[in-house]
C-alpha cells in the first residue's frame, strides 16, 4: 500500500525538534519559589528585619553582577536569576544581629570572586553562596556569628552543635529535643536554617517540580547521618540531632543540589552527595567549631572535575569504561 505525502505540506524547521519550556531563567525561578518556605520561617522566628536582609541581598547580588559585566563588556545576565538566589542564600545564612555590611561583602565576594572572575554562571568551580558563607565566617566572625534566641529580647545562645561536636559522642542536657530543632522553637543561629519543616517543604516542592533529584540531598543527609551514627554509638538521639542541627538540611536542599558546582555525570553527583556529607560530619566531631556544611562542600566542589574524569560512563562503541580509557577521559575533562 502506497501513500502519496505532499512533501510541500511537512515542516522543515532547524534542530532541535524536541523543546522544552525549562529555560535556566524558570529553573531559577522555582529555586526562589522554594525559598520562600524558610523565608516565611524566618519573618515568623526573627520579625521583620529578616525582609530588610533579605531584600538586601538581592539588590547588593544583582547590582555586583551588573556592575562587573558592565565594566568588562560582557552580556548582562542578571534576568536569569541566579545572582538573586544567590542573594537569599547569603542573607538567609545569617543570623539576625548580622551587619547589613557583611551581607553586602558577603555579595560581592560571591559574585564577583567566586562566579564572575571564573567566567560566570556553569563556569564558577565554587558554589559562590556556600564560598561566601565560609569566608564571612573565617573573618568576619564574631560579627555572624552572634547567634540570638527568637524573640525582641535578642537573647544570645550557643547553636546546638557546639555541644555535640569537638568530639563529644552523647547529647547533652542544654540542647534543645528533637521536635524543637525539627519545627525550629526556641533555637539561635542563621535565620533561614531554624525550621527544618520549612525547609522540607522547599525541598519537597524543588522535587515535585522535577528541578532536583530526590536522591542528592538524602544522599547527603545519609552520609552525615552515617558518620555520627558510628560515633555516637548509633544513638537515635545523637545522629538525629546532627541532622537537625546547623545548616544540613539547608544545603541537602539548596546548595548540594547547585547545578553549575556539582559533577556532571550520574556517578559522580552520587558520590559528591555522600562524600559531602560524610565529610561534614568528620569535621563535626573532630573539630570545634560550626560551619563544618560550608567546607565540606567546598572540598567537593573542588573534587567535582577529577570526579566527572573518572566515572563518566562508557562511550557508545568503546569497550571501557572512562576511568579505564585514557584517550576518552581525557575528552571529557573540563577545561
Amino acid at each position: 500500500m502506497t501513500t502519496n505525502i505532499n512533501t510541500k505540506q511537512l515542516k522543515r524547521d532547524a534542530s532541535p525538534h524536541l523543546k522544552v519550556n525549562r529555560s535556566s531563567q524558570w529553573v531559577m525561578q522555582q529555586v526562589l519559589v522554594a525559598l520562600i518556605f524558610p523565608f516565611i520561617a524566618a519573618i515568623y522566628f526573627f520579625g521583620w528585619r529578616v525582609i530588610l536582609m533579605v531584600g538586601l541581598g538581592i539588590v547588593s547580588a544583582l547590582l555586583a553582577e551588573y556592575g562587573y559585566q558592565k565594566l568588562t563588556n560582557k552580556t548582562v545576565t542578571i534576568q536569569d536569576g541566579s545572582a538573586a538566589i544567590t542573594g537569599v542564600l547569603i542573607s538567609l545564612s545569617l543570623p539576625v544581629t548580622a551587619p547589613l555590611w557583611t551581607i553586602v561583602i558577603g555579595n560581592l565576594f560571591a559574585i564577583i570572586v567566586v562566579k564572575q572572575l571564573p567566567g560566570g554562571i556553569g563556569r564558577n568551580l565554587f558554589n559562590p553562596a556556600v564560598a561566601a558563607r565560609v569566608m564571612l565566617k573565617l573573618f568576619f566572625s564574631p560579627w555572624i556569628t552572634n547567634w540570638v534566641l527568637p524573640g525582641p529580647d535578642l537573647v544570645s545562645t550557643a547553636t546546638p552543635l557546639e555541644a555535640i561536636g569537638n568530639w563529644t559522642p552523647v547529647v547533652g542536657a542544654e540542647v534543645p529535643g528533637l521536635w524543637d530543632l525539627f519545627v525550629g522553637n526556641q533555637l539561635g543561629g542563621p535565620v533561614g536554617e531554624t525550621s527544618k519543616l520549612m525547609i522540607l517543604l522547599g525541598m519537597a516542592y524543588l522535587v515535585a517540580r522535577r528541578i532536583i533529584p530526590l536522591q542528592l540531598p538524602l544522599l547527603y543527609l545519609s552520609g552525615l547521618a552515617i558518620v555520627t551514627a558510628l560515633y555516637g554509638d548509633f544513638s537515635y538521639v545523637y545522629y538525629m540531632t546532627h541532622l537537625l542541627s546547623g545548616t544540613a538540611f539547608f544545603a541537602a536542599t539548596y546548595m548540594v543540589t547547585d547545578y553549575s558546582s556539582q559533577p556532571l555525570t550520574p556517578d559522580g553527583k552520587i558520590i559528591f552527595a555522600l562524600l559531602a556529607g560524610i565529610l561534614t560530619g568528620i569535621i563535626r566531631i573532630v573539630f570545634d567549631f560550626p560551619g563544618g556544611v560550608g567546607i565540606a562542600i567546598l572540598v567537593m566542589n573542588g573534587c567535582s572535575s577529577w570526579l566527572d574524569s573518572y566515572l563518566a560512563p562508557r562511550i557508545y562503541g568503546h569497550k571501557k569504561r572512562i576511568k579505564n580509557n585514557k584517550a576518552a577521559r581525557q575528552r571529557v575533562k573540563r577545561v
